[in-house]
């Protein structure tokens, strides 16, 4: 598989099933770089992660449960990514 199809499989599942199952928990993606970004986001940039080159920062290498982080935010966009325990900011 390559790097730009699996980015691509991986943001549009985050797109379209943003919850884990079971449990209903918010999940985010991971860049290869560490970075954080929200389903919008994967939705949106959908173009740059579909032709990633791996070493951009769009390659998308995994997605996460935000389980207590109130301070966790999209590295594109800015907007805090939803938590599964924590308070939201308030």
């Amino acid at each position: 598989m390559t790097t730009q199809s699996r980015s691509l499989r991986l943001a549009d599942q985050l797109s379209s099933n943003p919850y884990c199952w079971p449990g209903g928990y918010p999940l985010y993606a991971i860049t290869h770089d560490g970075a954080a970004l929200c389903k919008h986001c994967c939705k949106s940039e959908r173009s740059s992660i579909g032709t990633t080159t791996g070493r951009d920062g769009w390659g998308v290498v995994a997605l996460e449960a935000n389980w207590e982080d109130p301070d966790l935010f999209c590295d594109h966009c800015g907007n805090r990514i939803e938590s599964a325990y924590a308070e939201d900011a308030k």
